[in-house]
């Protein structure tokens, strides 16, 4: 099980012609949809179910702002394809994105790869395993391991969380990838992950550093309470 998080506005040429994706004798299942098509500018009923030619096409016009592609063997058929639970941007019992987890595979269980599309900021390419994979590191855009950063996440919230307890202050919401989505630039933990840990994968995370930041923004919002 392996992922590689672009930072990628949703535009997904470059990573399919990288992925040698015109070699893939596929299908695709698209669902979670929001898209610009530049061309048509059609909406799209899901789920959408493309040959691989199609997708290559249309992916040459269009900007996917959200979306899961689900690339299935063309052994399977529609209705076979269609008879298993649609991939879907869920949420566990925290509210935390499923793409969040420490271990990633294809939602679709039929699926070799999966492409998740999020908010025009980044993309997760996922698969059963790494090594197709490794050719997205040769990509202009940031790029690393999303399981990797990933368990760092989680670090980062135990031990953020533990902190913000023994400060007396009440657990913090977090919905989608760290650092990223501008829904979470005012989340306490979100903030100390992108002052210390974004774009720096190999940076050990140290508890005292998250205190320290932790610290400041608590002095800095107690000063904007009384003026």
């Amino acid at each position: 099980m392996a992922g590689i998080l672009i930072e990628n506005g949703g535009l997904l040429p470059e990573i399919l012609k990288i992925l040698h994706a015109e070699d893939w004798d596929c299908n695709w299942l698209l669902t979670g949809l929001e898209v610009v098509d530049w061309e048509n500018g059609r909406d799209w009923e899901e789920p959408v179910f493309l040959s691989n030619r199609e997708l290559l096409r249309d992916a040459e016009r269009m900007q996917f702002i959200w979306g899961i592609l689900s690339a299935i063997p063309v052994s399977y058929t529609r209705e076979q394809v269609l008879s298993f639970r649609l991939p879907a941007f869920s949420e566990d019992e925290n509210g935390e994105s499923c793409y969040l987890a420490d271990r990633l595979r294809p939602q679709h269980p039929l699926a070799f790869l999966e492409i998740m599309a999020e908010d025009s900021s980044s993309v997760t390419v996922i698969a059963d395993d790494m090594e197709p994979l490794r050719s997205l590191f040769q990509l202009r855009e940031w790029t690393e391991d999303a399981e990797r950063s990933n368990r760092r996440w989680h670090e980062v919230v135990e031990r953020g969380q533990a902190l913000l307890t023994a400060h007396g202050l009440s657990r913090w919401e977090y919905r989608t990838c760290p650092g990223i989505s501008q829904k979470i630039r005012n989340d306490r933990i979100a903030l100390i992950w992108r002052n210390l840990y974004w774009h720096q994968p190999d940076r050990p995370i140290c508890e005292d550093d998250i205190h320290m930041e932790l610290l400041g923004m608590l002095e800095t919002e107690r000063k904007d309470s009384y003026g």
